[in-house]
């Protein structure tokens, strides 16, 4: 169905993730990463990595490979980009930006510790896999996509960013990626999270497509789904924990599911310049919300061809939760989450979905 390469996962997640896979088939499919990464990938640093725009250095003392960026932004060609279990990778790029693209075969496993002062892109059409003791920490953004950015001019610029491409590969976090004053955006066909991500002071959004134009807001979303000729199968699925002053999930011709159970929510805490919000756009699809999606004080926003609430239960914690979609059924499970829901104090209100303008793409 996908790239994405095996993955070894603990033995104390093993049963969670295997509820799971018998609540939603559709989920074990996008996350299911069975036995062990390739044995190569236990030992690995990224490989084969030369400037392309900006300037820097790489230094490595066999386990560490730092590159330190002496420009404000830059762009870095790899062979292969993995970190094996142990190893780190440090991009000592200041409050600076480094784009890294692999034009190798080979996907990404993060199975070790990937930090940088500043923020970092990671471009793989081959897809990329954050594993169950990987960490990602990022002082600013944070991007991992399978779609490429073609316009590197267009980067090192600071200009909005379209990014797109035909790979069906994934992007799936089993392990923590957090940002201390930045953004995180999981971006591909197919996006899975059964692990952590958080940003405090920004946005995690996860987005399901074959374009997406990512530009920069300091108060509301910043990636946004193109309509595209792929079709039904982008899909984005969480099973895990997404917290940040803002949470969004997008797909276009494709799905969402928030699966339920006593450790995966979406959290969105707001801060002084962005309202707790949390976005959950599934356009031409189905959504299934499941869990806690809590936006304490703030407002939930669902939009979907077909709104399907899981058995295992929902809770919407609000000021306001609209619902947009052309029809809706009050079944049993949709039931208890509205009854849920309003017990807490959340008011909510249903409608057909909006037609709503999407930013044109840069060029």
């Amino acid at each position: 169905m996908n790239n994405i390469p095996p993955a070894a996962y603990d033995h104390n997640n093993s049963r969670r993730r295997g509820a799971r896979f018998a609540l939603m088939p559709l989920a074990a499919a996008v996350l299911c990463c069975a036995a062990s990464f390739d044995a190569r990938a236990a030992g690995a640093l990224p490989a084969g990595g030369h400037f392309v725009g900006g300037n820097g250095s790489f230094s490595s003392d066999g386990t560490t490979l730092t590159i330190s960026q002496g420009s404000g932004r830059g762009v870095v060609d790899w062979n292969s980009f993995s970190i094996g279990g142990g190893n780190r990778v440090v991009f000592a790029n200041s409050n600076g930006a480094t784009l890294n693209r692999v034009t190798g075969g080979s996907p990404s496993a993060i199975l070790g510790t990937l930090s940088a002062s500043g923020s970092v892109y990671l471009i793989n059409p081959q897809g990329i896999v954050v594993g169950p003791r990987g960490v990602v920490s990022t002082n600013g953004r944070f991007v991992a996509s399978t779609l490429d950015v073609a316009d590197t001019d267009a980067f090192m610029n600071g200009q909005p960013l379209t990014l797109s491409g035909n790979s069906r590969a994934g992007v799936v976090n089993l392990g923590t990626i957090a940002s201390g004053n930045g953004d995180i955006f999981l971006i591909a066909r197919q996006v899975g999270n059964a692990g952590t991500i958080s940003a405090t002071n920004g946005t995690v959004e996860l987005a399901a497509g074959q374009q997406v134009l990512l530009q920069d807001s300091s108060s509301g979303r910043q990636v946004f789904v193109q309509p595209s000729q792929l079709g039904a199968g982008a899909t984005i699925v969480n099973g895990g924990l997404l917290q940040a002053a803002q949470v969004s999930l997008q797909a276009v011709d494709g799905n969402i599911y928030a699966l339920a159970g006593n450790h995966e929510a979406i959290r969105a805490t707001g801060t002084a310049t962005r309202d707790g919000h949390v976005w959950l756009v599934a356009a031409h699809g189905t959504l299934q919300p499941g869990g806690l999606i809590d936006a304490t004080g703030g407002t939930v926003d669902m939009s979907a061809d077909t709104l399907a609430f899981p058995t295992g239960g929902t809770t919407v914690h609000a000021n306001q939760w609209n619902i947009a979609t052309p029809a809706f059924t009050v079944d049993n499970s949709a039931a208890r989450a509205l009854s849920t829901s309003l017990g807490t104090g959340t008011s909510v209100n249903c409608k057909p979905p909006a037609q709503t303008a999407v930013p044109a793409t840069s060029t």
